[in-house]
């Protein structure tokens, strides 16, 4: 603590914080651009989509897309500050004047601890609601430009060779086995077309193996007085795990939301494999960013004088592109119940720190 008290401490902090801003301004801007073209591509592909609305949607994400590319902000900020350290000639006044190697890193490792922690307790719960409102803007614009109403809720098809069932409900639960304010639409096959043939209303719809339990509904066909009843069993051939997979985005779930979710995911005896993921992913994310901030100034000390600074700099980046990329295969993984989630996503992050702690201990003292 010493240290970062001192002028010196205080200066490198200050650097690192300045390289770390250029990089965020120039991957966000560059994100947000591309992102934007996304947006007039996949949404403008079906309907037509305005520059104001493109620009709402990408604003929207924003947060989201910021959180993804963190750690490739960090690592350029960090080589960023370092190299300018480097270039005019600081680094070796500050060597000369006792300070080490490690000394040169500890400030970036900390502020990009400091980082995680904001984007996990922060910018990830505005960026989990602003992408799931993002989604149903998307979906809001399409219904309107195509002059269809949009109903919104959750709807779900099932069918067999007698018929299909369409289901609409007002909410899904988290665990995704309990439909609330459903409305089950039956039609079946005469002649070759689908005819309706009944509606059922139930205040609640549970998917159990096999059927659907509905509790206090109505059910009433054409031509009939509806008839109240307080349970049905409806056969069904869905899973919850279906329901799970299809209507809770780990993207629309955030920091703090995810421990409940899981637990109620769990009693309901669903395995939750991609939001444990998640959630684990978030926890080693602060991590992540100290270990691209590690391997950012560890290839940006080699003194100047001493040249293949350009290779010492694309080695770093190529290592930060592979600590990505087994973050990536490690969900994968986890994904598959191959590896449990708390070693998939730790082994990235500790992978990153201790082959930085290994390269600058070779620098310095080896």
């Amino acid at each position: 603590m010493n240290f970062f008290s001192s002028r010196i401490g205080r200066y490198l902090v200050s650097q690192t914080f300045f390289g770390v801003f250029v990089a965020f301004a120039a991957v966000t801007s560059t994100i947000l651009l591309v992102d934007l073209v996304e947006q007039f591509r996949d949404v403008g592909g079906n309907i037509q989509l305005s520059l104001a609305d493109a620009v709402l949607l990408t604003l929207m994400r924003a947060p989201s897309l910021i959180e993804q590319t963190m750690p490739f902000i960090v690592l350029a900020g960090t080589m960023i500050a370092t190299l300018r350290l480097n270039q005019t000639s600081q680094l070796v006044a500050m060597r000369a004047s006792g300070v080490s190697a490690w000394r040169f890193v500890l400030p970036a490792g900390v502020l990009a601890f400091l980082i995680g922690i904001a984007v996990v307790t922060l910018l990830n719960p505005l960026g989990s609601t602003l992408y799931g409102q993002s989604e149903l803007r998307a979906a809001e614009l399409e219904a309107q430009n195509r002059e269809m109403p949009m109903r919104n809720g959750v709807w779900i098809r099932q069918g067999d060779e007698n018929g299909q069932v369409v289901i609409h409900a007002a909410a899904i639960q988290p665990n995704g086995a309990r439909l609330t304010d459903a409305d089950f639409m039956f039609f079946e096959e005469q002649a070759g077309a689908l005819k309706f043939a009944r509606r059922v209303h139930a205040e609640l719809a549970e998917l159990r193996p096999g059927f659907w339990q509905l509790t206090n509904l109505v059910e009433g066909a054409a031509g009939e007085q509806p008839i109240p009843q307080e349970s049905l069993a409806i056969p069904t051939s869905l899973h919850p795990s279906e329901l799970l997979d299809r209507f809770s985005n780990p993207e629309s779930l955030s920091f703090w939301q995810l421990p409940a979710f899981i637990a109620e995911t769990e009693a309901a005896g669903l395995a939750p494999v991609r939001y444990e993921m998640k959630w684990q992913g978030l926890l080693a994310y602060p991590l992540m960013l100290v270990a691209m901030a590690l391997l950012g100034a560890v290839f940006s000390l080699r003194l100047q004088r001493l040249g293949q600074m350009a290779q010492w700099g694309a080695t770093g980046v190529a290592f930060g592109l592979v600590l990505f990329f087994m973050s990536q295969m490690s969900a994968a993984f986890a994904a598959a119940q191959a590896v449990p989630p708390v070693i998939a996503a730790w082994s990235a992050p500790l992978t990153g720190v201790f082959a930085a702690l290994a390269v600058l201990a070779f620098l310095e003292d080896g």
